[in-house]
């Protein structure tokens, strides 16, 4: 009855969108070169200025979304903070995802000034595992040294871990790691196939792991002796039997209804995680108005992609799933790169007695 419920908000929300977040890439630069990262990032890119993101947020009417600035790794931004202060001054609440490791006490000094509301910090296993994902030795000292900052500094960031086949076993020596930290939320999430991860498809939990890492999640959700708040990430139609045993919320794709971003060239596009494709592109702020945009396009999100989908059209679960995310969906052959719920339905089925 909840997932129903949770579809009918759905289709609802495609007929009358509400926004809820938005996502600035103010740049695509970065000084990492992770393995799995979705933006394909390089030390050299594009950036957002002061101007553009304040001409976008200047046309928002009647809504005030929370504001997501995001690279690429932000901090990197020449005029980071005069746009965190630009933000602030328009009445945006904002937070940002980082890789931590530009954060020192004056960094923190800043981030106060300027208003800084939530801050989600990637950490991807041990210090082996990470510095192997990230591309870069040191990564993950310093990484925990931007996080004793941001604590010290009286911010509570939340933790961020990409599952994936070489750093599962990592899990629990973080979670002792995270614990000692005193960190407050650790969201955990499976590695996705999508930009540079596509290179190596051997990343990609399989069927038993993927459901091993949710029993993983659920149990530390339901122990009494866990410090922090575990969970599973947004993405993924899990089945009504996993769904609230990892998160707090059902499954809901918010891209295109709740969600809306911006890339560091300007383009407008529903999530950032989605494929960069001209057709997905619904406009330019630096050419559009982003609210006009927001309010009459994104048509290829308000529609039920699994209607006309060959894998999709005969499910019963469809209704309730919506085709899963929209970041994991191959728009070219009309279908899914990425089902949670057969990811299960898979594991389960290799199950003795299964």
């Amino acid at each position: 009855m909840q997932l129903e419920k949770v579809a009918e908000q759905r289709d609802h929300l495609r007929l009358q969108p509400r926004l809820r977040w938005l996502f600035f890439e103010i740049t695509n630069r970065c000084n990492l070169h992770c393995l799995h990262c979705g933006s394909n990032c390089t030390s050299v890119g594009q950036m957002l200025s002061v101007e553009d993101v304040n001409n976008a947020l200047n046309t928002i009417q009647g809504e005030k979304p929370m504001i997501c600035l995001t690279g690429g790794e932000p901090m990197l931004h020449p005029q980071f903070y005069e746009i965190a202060a630009q933000v602030k001054q328009s009445g945006f609440f904002w937070g940002m995802t980082t890789n931590a490791t530009l954060i020192d006490d004056a960094a923190c000094a800043e981030l106060k000034r300027v208003g800084l509301s939530t801050v989600s910090v990637s950490l991807d296993g041990t210090e082996a595992s990470h510095d192997a994902l990230r591309g870069q030795k040191g990564a993950w000292r310093r990484a925990l040294q931007g996080i004793l900052c941001l604590q010290r500094a009286g911010f509570k960031p939340q933790v961020t871990t990409v599952v994936h086949m070489n750093n599962y076993d990592n899990l629990d020596p973080l979670y002792d790691v995270l614990c000692r930290m005193r960190i407050h939320s650790w969201r955990v999430i499976n590695v996705e196939p999508i930009g540079r991860a596509c290179e190596s498809a051997d990343m990609l939990l399989t069927p038993t792991r993927f459901l091993e890492l949710l029993t993983y999640i659920q149990d530390k959700r339901f122990d009494r002796s866990c410090p922090m708040e575990v969970t599973f990430g947004c993405s993924h139609y899990l089945g009504v039997d996993t769904e609230r045993m990892v998160r707090d919320l059902y499954f809901l794709c918010g891209a295109g209804i709740l969600v809306a971003s911006v890339r560091s060239n300007g383009d407008i596009c529903a999530c950032l995680d989605i494929e960069n494709r001209r057709d997905l592109v619904q406009g330019n702020i630096r050419t559009d108005d982003f609210w006009d945009v927001w309010l009459h396009r994104f048509e290829p999100f308000r529609a039920d992609r699994t209607a006309h989908s060959r894998l999709c059209s005969a499910c019963p679960e469809r209704f309730v799933c919506g085709g899963d995310s929209a970041h994991t969906w191959d728009y070219g052959h009309n279908m899914p790169l990425y089902c949670g719920f057969e990811m299960i339905k898979s594991a389960r089925a290799l199950r003795p007695g299964g």
